[in-house]
């Protein structure tokens, strides 16, 4: 089973949270559902590597806001990880384990979506910050990229509901491909890349 998890003053992931709580049964410091489970932490999600030593998992589904210079709107997901020094969380030169078909499966189910979404770039970044230390797949999945997205309840619970579609649902394995050297790596209609143990799975779909 999978634990999502939020930041209480993350106001992106802190809503997406309260939306998928509404149906869930509250069991001490942990939301129960029957695909997956939730928590909301106290500290910051980048710092969680000790996650694992409370919440023993399957796998871990960070909810998050996203922050950019340009200001461009983006959902966004990633893998985590520092190929250098650890300036915002995890530890230094070390890289997490990706979650490449969950992702693969929530990105496509934006992109069945998109409609919803004519405002934002899809898109994929590139691994960077904590956790590192997590020994289960991990995944951020992020609004962007203004305090009004992160605020808006609507556009949260959207993308909500789209991750809680994909946790739902069978999600298969993908073939690998590997790729170096991009800081930033968008989608387009014929190829959606996806990590997986600093490996990218690279598969065509269709929409």
């Amino acid at each position: 089973m999978q634990l999502l998890v939020a930041y209480r003053e993350d106001p992106a992931g802190h809503n997406m949270a309260k939306y998928l709580a509404k149906n869930m049964k509250f069991n001490g410091d942990v939301y129960c559902g029957q695909n997956y489970d939730l928590v909301i932490i106290p500290t910051p999600a980048i710092s969680a590597d000790w996650l694992e030593e409370k919440y023993d998992y399957d796998g871990y589904v960070f909810l998050s806001k996203h922050a950019a210079e340009s200001g461009v709107l983006a959902l966004t997901c990633h893998s985590t990880g520092n190929f250098s020094d650890a300036k915002f969380g995890g530890n230094t030169r070390q890289v997490a384990i990706p979650h490449p078909s969950l992702q693969k499966q929530y990105l496509k189910k934006l992109w069945e979506n998109k409609s919803q979404f004519s405002d934002f770039q899809i898109t994929i970044e590139a691994t960077h910050h904590g956790p590192t230390a997590l020994n289960k797949p991990s995944i951020f999945i992020e609004i962007g990229t203004t305090p009004k997205q992160w605020n808006d309840v609507e556009l949260c619970n959207s993308v909500a509901a789209k991750v809680h579609e994909v946790l739902v649902s069978k999600i298969p394995d993908y073939p690998v491909a590997i790729c170096f050297g991009m800081v930033w790596v968008s989608i387009n209609k014929k190829f959606l890349i996806c990590y997986h143990k600093q490996i990218l799975r690279l598969s065509n779909f269709e929409y």
